[in-house]
C-alpha cells in the first residue's frame, strides 16, 4: 500500500481539517467543519476522554501529506467516519480496505456484554465502491441514517422576534459558564454525568478553536438577565453554507419562539459578515424543517458487530478473528 499510516496526533488536526473543507467541493460532508471542531474543543473536558483520538483515529499519508482519515467524535461509541482529500481517493479499493479493517480493530465501541465489538459507518451514497466492501466485509445497511438540513438564506435579512424583555448577548461578554448551564438545562445531564462537572471547561476550550467567532457565539438573556437560550455558527469561506453546533434552550423557556429567534438572528449575523454564504446546516428534527429548513441529503448507516470471547473461554479456542477483519 502506497501510503504511510499513523495513529492521529495533535499536530495532525489543521491538515485534517483541510480535507475537510475540500469535501465541500463535492458532497454535503457529514463530517463537516463544525463537527471536526466540535469534537476537538468540546468533547475531551465534556466526557472526560481526553486521549481517544490518539488511540483510535487513523491517518494516511501520501508522500508526507494527509490522504484519509478513520475518524469518530472522541467518545469510544463506534460512530466511524471516513475522510478523503478527493473522491477519487475514496474508491481506492486498496486504502478502503485497510481503513475498514483500522476502524473494526480501533474504533469499535464494546457492548455492555463486554464481548460483543460494532461499530456504525456512515457511507454517502456516491461512494458505492466503499458500501460494497463495507457489504462484503459484514456490514448490514440500518434503516436509519443521518439527513442534513440547511435553511436558505434569502435576500432580506430575517425578522427576529424575542418576547418582551428579552435580549441577545454574545461571545464578547457572556462567560463559559453560561453555555454550560444552557447546555446542561437543555439536555438534562446531571450531578452523575461527568460534563455536569466539567462543561465549563469544555465550551471555555470549545471558544479556543480557529473558527470560533465570538459574534456567532450568541445567548439570550431573560429579564433578569440570565441565560436561557444559546447557539454557535462555525463558517470558513471555503464553504457554501455555515453550520449550527449547538443549540439549546432551557427547558422552562420552551415554545416561545426563542429557538426561532436565535437562529434567525445568527443567520443575519452570518450574512452580514460573510454576503457570500448562502444558508445555515441545522438538526434533523422537526422543529428545524418547520421554520424553512429543506433537506438536502441523506447518507445511509451500515452496521458491524462481532462477539469476542475472551482467549480462555473454551468457545474461543476454534476462532481465527483475523479473518473476521
Amino acid at each position: 500500500m502506497p501510503y504511510e499510516f499513523s495513529f492521529y496526533k495533535d499536530a495532525d488536526f489543521d491538515e485534517i481539517e483541510q480535507i475537510v473543507l475540500a469535501s465541500y467541493q463535492w458532497e454535503y460532508p457529514i463530517w463537516g467543519l463544525s463537527r471536526h471542531e466540535f469534537a476537538r474543543g468540546l468533547h475531551p473536558a465534556f466526557t472526560g476522554h481526553y486521549h481517544a483520538w490518539h488511540h483510535t483515529v487513523g491517518v494516511y499519508r501520501e508522500n508526507g501529506k494527509v490522504a484519509a482519515c478513520v475518524i469518530n467524535e472522541g467518545n469510544y461509541n463506534g460512530e466511524v467516519f471516513f475522510l478523503f482529500d478527493s473522491k477519487e481517493r475514496g474508491e481506492d479499493t486498496e486504502l478502503l480496505r485497510d481503513m475498514l479493517k483500522f476502524a473494526k480493530t480501533h474504533a469499535a465501541a464494546v457492548k455492555e456484554d463486554r464481548r460483543t465489538r460494532g461499530l456504525n459507518l456512515y457511507v454517502p451514497a456516491w461512494n458505492t465502491v466503499l458500501k460494497e466492501m463495507a457489504m462484503h466485509s459484514g456490514f448490514h445497511e440500518l434503516e436509519w441514517g443521518e439527513e442534513l438540513y440547511i435553511l436558505p438564506f434569502g435576500k432580506e435579512p430575517f425578522d427576529v422576534k424575542l418576547p418582551d424583555g428579552y435580549t441577545f448577548a454574545d461571545g464578547n461578554t457572556i462567560p463559559d459558564f453560561y453555555l454550560s448551564n444552557t447546555h446542561r438545562f437543555s439536555f438534562g445531564y446531571g450531578g452523575d454525568d461527568h460534563a455536569c462537572e466539567h462543561g465549563e471547561q469544555a465550551f471555555h476550550n470549545l471558544r479556543k478553536m480557529k473558527h470560533y467567532r465570538k459574534n456567532l457565539d450568541l445567548c439570550v438573556l431573560d429579564e433578569q438577565k440570565r441565560p436561557i437560550a444559546m447557539a454557535i455558527i462555525w463558517y470558513d469561506e471555503n464553504m457554501p453554507y455555515c453550520e449550527l453546533e449547538p443549540l439549546g434552550v432551557v427547558w422552562w423557556e420552551r415554545r416561545k419562539g426563542i429557538a426561532t429567534a436565535v437562529l434567525q438572528e445568527a443567520a443575519n449575523r452570518v450574512q452580514q459578515m460573510f454576503p457570500k454564504c448562502i444558508g445555515m446546516l441545522g438538526g434533523n428534527q422537526p422543529f428545524y424543517q418547520r421554520i424553512g429548513f429543506e433537506k438536502k441529503t441523506f447518507i445511509p448507516t451500515y452496521h458491524w458487530e462481532l462477539e469476542i470471547f475472551i482467549s480462555w473461554e473454551k468457545e474461543s479456542y476454534d476462532k481465527d478473528y483475523a479473518k473476521e477483519v
